[in-house]
């Protein structure tokens, strides 16, 4: 695993197949993926897309990570940057992120945000950074909005339609 991003709090590695456990754990939580896809993960919809996920980061340098606790080392969920919808014939990137419900409420979110906003516009030199959440979803966009993400208006993702939000680099404080 390498180290992609550090803040106050976090570590962002790279996702490995040996996370899967632990990948899996999260994604089949139908607490964490009430608002995400189409709910809870199977065993094999994991293993898939943990495989697109590496694959995505070793195509493109980038893509969903896995997060842990500065000071303990803890697993606590997943966070990144990927090509909007997995397609990367459209040239949008989506931050996202998915935390073990017991994070919850303490920031965490928000701070790997953030951090992946202003790694993005310093690395890879993206001009702007989206975020589609389902409308009912207001912690996320609580969280989106903290981050500096404003509401762009609503459009069809992964087959429903999803709020979106963006940040441009010209409006973000980077640092």
């Amino acid at each position: 695993m390498t180290i992609i991003l550090e803040t106050e709090r976090l570590i962002l590695k790279t996702s490995t197949r040996e996370n899967f456990l632990q990948v899996y754990q999260l994604l089949s939580d139908p607490d964490v993926m009430r608002y995400i896809g189409n709910g809870p993960k199977a065993e094999n919809e994991v293993r898939e897309g943990l495989e697109k996920m590496i694959k995505h980061q070793e195509r493109h340098g980038f893509a969903f990570g896995d997060i842990y606790l500065k000071n303990s080392g803890e697993y606590i969920g997943r966070a990144g940057l990927i090509y909007l919808a997995m397609n990367d014939d459209q040239d949008e990137i989506e931050v996202g992120y998915q935390l073990h419900k017991k994070y919850w409420g303490q920031g965490y979110a928000t701070e790997i945000t953030k951090a992946l906003i202003n790694w993005g516009f310093e690395h890879l030199q993206l001009e702007q950074i989206v975020a589609v959440i389902q409308t009912e979803n207001q912690l996320s966009q609580r969280v989106l909005e903290k981050s500096g993400l404003n509401y762009a208006g609503k459009s069809t993702y992964y087959g429903r339609e999803l709020s979106k939000f963006q940040i441009k680099k010209v409006d973000a404080i980077i640092g």
